[in-house]
């Protein structure tokens, strides 16, 4: 009678708990809930696209994306949908494309972009969103080949 009852538990429980995880929109969602949890987004030869996590409905924790290849394309973080922190991008061998900070899915902080070699070409500031402070360009030898300043406002 035990066995009975643990196997009909087991079965109700496997039914009550289940996930119907379906996707709107790029958003994971489960029938009446909101999603938590992981979800990974495929190509079409089956190589990840994407894996994103989410917080009861919300873009939360860490987001990677990827090129067809396998190589990581961008990662970063979001809060409540919004991204934040250092994000990421990745050229196509591997190396850093690209530093962007953001807050409250703003552009702030520091921005960086660097060639395939891994040699600085750009240096940006923004605050909430605006530029700010001075700008360099350099060319692939390290020559400063412009500044600009913007003031703050």
């Amino acid at each position: 009678m035990k066995t009975l009852a643990l196997i009909t538990f087991l079965f109700v429980g496997s039914i009550a708990f289940a996930q119907d995880i379906t996707i709107k929109d790029e958003t994971p969602s489960q029938t009446n809930l909101a999603y938590s949890g992981q979800h990974t987004a495929y190509y079409d030869n089956g190589a990840v696209k994407e894996v994103l996590t989410f917080k009861e409905g919300k873009l939360n924790g860490e987001a990677v994306k990827y090129y067809e290849s396998g190589q990581k394309m961008e990662s970063g973080q979001y809060e409540n949908n919004l991204k934040f922190g250092m994000w990421t991008r990745f050229h196509k061998n591997g190396t850093v494309a690209a530093e962007a900070s953001y807050k409250n899915d703003k552009k702030d902080g520091t921005w960086m972009v660097y060639s395939e070699k891994g040699n600085k070409l750009f240096q940006m500031e923004y605050r909430d969103g605006e530029k700010t402070g001075t700008w360099y360009q350099w060319d692939e030898a390290g020559n400063v080949l412009k500044t600009t300043s913007y003031n703050a406002m």
